[in-house]
């Protein structure tokens, strides 16, 4: 495995004011889908990991829309908001929150405050916080409802295509919040990033169980954190890439870096800085 531990890079970033629909359509199949714009073949999207603990935070900007996936803790809240803004975004169309724990909510009520929003999808809640309070209170500020995914949801924006996949039970014996969260594959064309969240054993079951989770770059999930079936994760998604999100007080696991060693991935680590990922149909550049 190769980590890369770039710096001093600097990126010539896409300023984009966020644009898009926030209202959806469910189906009688209960499929929620929602049709922003037609596949082009010049589509791309940029994916920024922002740095910053073992958490998550990114940020996902197309032509003329912008996704944010979880909002990384509370604390590092205001880093997010400023490369947000740095970006010349003024709406996030569409805010993920994969699962409820603080590494993963913390700072989505400091987006929902400082930012309009589109539609909040998220997964169903297995715990109570304070991060929790402050993001419920944000959204009732603003008169905002949430999207609770139950059923695998698909939305299209710019030409990227999301599909979220929600977990097959609404409890888990253990580690309910974790195994609760939501995962995204995001795709142009032939390129694919899969979005694990904090997946343990039980959801990468559910996951290894799906028939195409393959993907030219898998943000692992829970922070590089072993499990049992992590190497038939990594198998079946066959990166090229990994993102891990960890830190030196909460490293990755070694067997998880042994494993993405020996499938010949290339790893970023978010805590040497920010990761921009480009993507197209047939072609993915990664920075740092």
């Amino acid at each position: 495995m190769r980590i890369r531990r770039i710096t001093g890079l600097v990126m010539a970033l896409l300023l984009l004011v966020g644009c898009g629909r926030n209202s959806e359509n469910i189906n009688p199949d209960n499929t929620n889908t929602e049709n922003v714009s037609t596949a082009s073949a010049d589509a791309s999207v940029t994916i920024t990991c922002i740095s910053g603990d073992a958490s998550d935070a990114f940020v996902l900007i197309g032509e003329n829309h912008v996704t944010v996936i979880d909002t990384g803790l509370e604390e590092n809240a205001q880093e997010l908001v400023d490369f947000l803004k740095e970006q010349g975004v003024t709406k996030v169309d569409n805010l993920i929150i994969t699962h409820f724990d603080k590494d993963h909510v913390g700072g989505a009520d400091h987006v929902i405050n400082s930012f309009d929003i589109g539609t909040v999808y998220t997964t169903y809640k297995s715990k109570d916080s304070d991060d929790i309070a402050s993001y419920l209170a944000a959204l009732n500020s603003k008169g905002l409802s949430e999207t609770i995914v139950s059923t695998e949801t698909s939305f299209e924006a710019d030409g990227v295509s999301y599909d979220i996949y929600p977990p097959q039970s609404t409890a888990y014996e253990n580690d309910d919040s974790n195994n609760s969260s939501l995962v995204i594959m995001v795709s142009v064309g032939e390129s694919n990033m899969l979005f694990a969240g904090d997946a343990e054993k039980l959801r990468i079951n559910e996951l290894l169980a799906l028939d195409d989770i393959q993907a030219e770059i898998l943000k692992v999930p829970h922070h590089g954190r072993y499990e049992k079936n992590t190497e038939a994760l990594i198998q079946k998604v066959s990166p090229e890439y990994a993102i891990i999100t960890s830190s030196v007080a909460e490293p990755e696991d070694p067997e998880v870096t042994q494993i993405l060693e020996n499938y010949g991935v290339t790893t970023y680590l978010n805590r040497e800085g920010n990761i921009t990922i480009t993507m197209s149909d047939g072609d993915i550049s990664i920075t740092q």
